[in-house]
């Protein structure tokens, strides 16, 4: 099964040329276009760090059902007395 395919026209890919490593996943390809034709293809290789893996885990949770409440205090409010 082949990875999906991201299009971007050449003048967008180069204003985002610095920030293709956030667009893009590693294995994920981007075409891109100039005038409507192909004109290159770049495919982010390489794998995820264990922070981005975390990160992905933790956006892929479902969301609760219900309103979560807190649990923690304030650290100030510990230490200095409520004021």
């Amino acid at each position: 099964m082949r990875d999906s395919v991201s299009k971007m026209q050449l003048s967008e890919a180069r204003a985002k040329l610095t920030q293709l490593d956030k667009l893009l996943k590693p294995g994920e390809t981007l075409q891109i276009t100039k005038r409507g034709k192909a004109y290159a293809r770049i495919e982010l290789i390489g794998e995820m760090d264990g922070y981005d893996r975390i990160l992905n885990s933790i956006e892929s949770l479902p969301e609760p059902k219900e309103k979560l409440r807190a649990v923690a205090q304030n650290y100030k409010s510990i230490l200095y007395g409520k004021q």
